[in-house]
Formats: structure tokens, sequence, C-alpha cells
């Protein structure tokens, strides 16, 4: 979790930016289109940590409870590292105020929308939480989607990621991980063949679809040899720095270790309210 939120703050001074229309981020900067102050968060972080209290709290998967505490992110700001919410996606907007509104316990299709990257980026508490049990993580990973996205892409790319993390958790090396990773998936495309693996840095998009955001962290983590490098080749790539670097975080962190994490980049967060501090 902690390489997510380190992924994340790390990618919000540059989200929404063109790729190689900035100078390329090498350390916490502040800024953005939301003007935070350096190492803050946003929506990826804030809803993971939702997501881990809920899940705690519960010892599983309760999605009423899940969608109030991500409305509580929305509303009040808790779980912000501003004190209120930063950075919401459209279809989440619709979809918590539709569970205000009605108690909708799962989202309903909003199109295309419904294929953003949203439950894929606040992921990491499941493998973290169930890491001793696959199929129990790999059943919330899905379930957790559909709280906020319908879309079966989304919710087989969560999959697909919890699949890899709890590997590394368990110890699996990056290689091992990808290659033990399913290959009946109906809605991933190439991905699960490593098509991604022989992509060159201008056909790897970073855009807000799932899979785009899927492909460019494992693309990102491939390409290097520690977590930094990974987190800082993710977030350099532009668009939706901010949640490819959160996604790269996952899986780098996992493979990694916490104490590969940059110790200047932890100390910018500022977690000492939230439970990081226990995931090392």
């Amino acid at each position: 979790m902690l390489g997510l939120a380190v992924g994340d703050a790390l990618g919000a001074p540059v989200e929404f930016n063109e790729r190689d229309s900035f100078k390329p981020i090498s350390d916490m900067e502040a800024g953005g289109y939301f003007d935070l102050p350096a190492g803050a968060w946003t929506d990826d972080t804030a809803m993971s940590l939702a997501l881990f209290h809920s899940l705690k709290v519960n010892e599983g998967l309760d999605r009423k409870h899940l969608l109030q505490e991500f409305c509580e992110w929305m509303e009040n700001g808790k779980y912000s590292s501003t004190g209120k919410s930063v950075g919401i996606g459209q279809n989440t907007f619709w979809t918590l105020n539709e569970f205000r509104r009605s108690g909708a316990l799962e989202a309903a299709s909003q199109n295309n929308k419904s294929d953003g990257n949203g439950s894929l980026m606040r992921l990491a508490p499941v493998p973290v939480l169930f890491s001793d049990d696959k199929p129990k993580a790999l059943g919330i990973a899905v379930e957790q989607s559909f709280t906020t996205h319908s879309s079966e892409v989304a919710a087989e790319a969560c999959a697909f990621a919890c699949h890899i993390i709890v590997d590394l958790i368990n110890g699996k090396t990056w290689d091992s991980a990808i290659d033990a990773t399913p290959n009946d998936m109906q809605f991933l495309q190439d991905i699960p063949s490593g098509g991604w693996r022989t992509k060159t840095r201008d056909e790897i998009s970073s855009s807000g679809y799932v899979l785009h955001t899927l492909e460019a962290a494992l693309w990102c983590v491939d390409q290097t040899q520690t977590f930094n490098e990974a987190v800082l080749l993710a977030v350099n790539l532009g668009d939706d720095a901010d949640t490819v670097g959160a996604v790269t975080g996952q899986f780098a962190g996992a493979l990694y270790g916490y104490d590969s994490i940059n110790k200047d980049w932890v100390d910018l967060l500022k977690l000492n309210q939230y439970p990081f501090n226990m995931l090392h």
C-alpha cells in the first residue's frame, strides 16, 4: 500500500499533462492541476485507505460499509491528505451519489466510463490483507470493483493484478508471478500473453482506460530494476500519471518491499495516522 501512495503522490503534479510536455519528475513536487503540496496524495490513495479500513473492520467485504466510507471521503475528506476529496473520477462520483440516493450496492453501467481505472488504482489492500488466501483475495478484488464500476473489463483487470501481487507478496519472482497468471481471461486482450513486454514507450498508453493503466504499470516494472526506477518511469508517462504511478507502485512495492522505497519520499507522505506503517 505504501508503494501505491508514493506512486500516486509522485504523479499528482503532472496528472493530465501530455507525455514529454513537462520537466521530468525525479522527486516529490508540489503543484499540478489540484495545486497540492509535495507528498500529497489523491483519490487513488484515499480510496485505498477507505477500502483497507472497511476490509479490516469487517474481516472481508461489506459493500454497504465500503460505499459509506467512500462517501465519507467524497463528502467530508476522510482519508484525504488535505482534508478534502481530490481527484474523484466521473464514474465514481455518479455511483456514490446514486448510492446515497437509492442505496444501490452495485454500480450501474456508465457505458465506456465504467471501463476506467478507478477500482484498479485502489486495489492494494485486498492482496495485502488476504495474501494467505488467494481465492478469497481474487473474489474480493472483483466484488470491490463492482461497487463503483459495472465493467467486466475493470473487474477482470483487478483480479489479474491481484493474482500477481499476492504471488509477489508470497515470494515469487517477477517473471514467475507473470508466468503464473491465468491465460483464460476474456476481457484483457493480449495482456495475459505478455504482449506488453516487447512494446516501446511510444506504444504504451497512460490513459485512464483500465487496460491502458494495467499494461503501463506492468511494462514499467518489467523495464526497470528497482522500485524507485519503476514509479518514476510510470509517472513520467504523463496523462493519468498519478494512477499509473499508483498501480505501478502496487506491483513494485510487493516485488521490492518497503526498504526499497526512497525514505525521503516516505517521510514527505506524513502517513503516521494511516495504516501504511503496519504494512511493511
